[in-house]
């Protein structure tokens, strides 16, 4: 599954203003990103999402570490619904489906994975720029693991479909009916994932993505064309089976994106923690690089349900143009 950084915020000031010759090269790179903030780069599963958003460490359905498809024992798969709504009255939608299935128990196996984000129109405001804004995006990705040792677990994933679509309508001090449009599709991508069971209560994951996409904007005021922007995510992450109740997980990660000359990028640290209530409930805590979130979660004979709130979600990122956020997320999943 490939990081594909997507910077929502920034881009109404980027795309409107970025006709004046001394635009900042940087808003132009933040602004084509945003939306894959929200999106299959950064999704997890919604009860990692309780405890802060976790990628490369905890196994579970849906998984994004593509390693952990090396330690699939059956078929499971998932089906995940998230809105996250923000004070500017945008508000982002996203669906996700996985699928995962052994080819040899504890060995190898695979999983595909498809996300689609779509949202309703809302303010975006920078620089004194106001636009309604409205953003797409489709991704398809396949992952495959195999264990490597008894210790070692190595996968590598691959996004086959990716398109995105962003539209800006904008307000004063621009001119009535001033519009603009971005599109971006993937030229060349992969991720990598690893995992190493240090014994049999922790592990620590690693998930290394690095894509290539071609992005091309129109609209009233800028001119048609397009450029070539490079994205990279590292993430390193260590869990623990702290008691029999209780499991507790740290993990870092560093996005970048880097085109027409500049580079920005954004790191933080997520910790969180998952207690068994009993044999049917849990609840979680996280910290997601400053946005705290909160779940719990219900399992069932092969079934299991569960729920994340997220506040402020990417807020460093987001929040002085589309304003705090609230996101709940809901999930439904089968093992067999």
């Amino acid at each position: 599954m490939q990081l594909r950084l997507h910077v929502i915020v920034l881009a109404t000031l980027a795309l409107l203003v970025a006709a004046t010759p001394a635009f900042p090269q940087a808003e132009f790179v933040a602004s084509y990103a945003t939306p894959h903030l929200f999106a299959l780069p950064t999704a997890t599963t919604t009860r990692l999402f309780g405890m802060g958003g976790f990628v490369t460490c905890i196994k579970d359905v849906g998984f994004g570490n593509p390693a952990f498809a090396g330690t699939l024992q059956a078929g499971q798969g998932l089906a995940r619904y998230s809105v996250t709504d923000f004070d500017g009255g945008l508000k982002m939608k996203g669906a996700q489906v996985s699928y995962a299935q052994p080819l040899q128990p504890g060995r190898d196996g695979w999983q595909v994975t498809y996300f689609n984000l779509d949202s309703d129109a809302g303010t975006v405001s920078a620089g004194g720029v106001n636009a309604q804004a409205t953003y797409e995006e489709q991704d398809l990705a396949v992952h495959y693991g195999r264990r490597i040792g008894d210790r070692w677990v190595l996968g590598m994933g691959v996004s086959p479909l990716f398109d995105t679509e962003t539209n800006y309508n904008a307000g004063p001090p621009l001119p009535p009916g001033s519009s603009e449009r971005l599109q971006s599709d993937v030229d060349f991508g992969f991720r990598l994932g690893g995992l190493y069971e240090v014994d049999e209560l922790s592990r620590l994951g690693f998930v290394y993505d690095h894509y290539r996409e071609n992005v091309s904007w129109s609209g009233t005021i800028l001119s048609a064309g397009s450029a070539g922007f490079t994205s990279e995510e590292i993430a390193i992450g260590l869990s623990r089976q702290v008691s029999e109740q209780v499991l507790a997980a740290v993990e870092w990660q560093q996005l970048t994106t880097e085109g027409v000359g500049a580079k920005v990028g954004d790191s933080g640290f997520r910790l969180g923690t998952e207690v068994a209530l009993n044999e049917t409930w849990t609840a979680r805590a996280g910290w997601n690089d400053g946005s705290l979130s909160l779940g719990a979660g219900w399992v069932g004979d092969g079934w299991s349900a569960q729920y994340a709130f997220i506040n402020d979600w990417n807020d460093d990122m987001v929040g002085a143009s589309l304003g705090g956020s609230d996101t709940h997320q809901f999930e439904v999943r089968r093992q067999w």
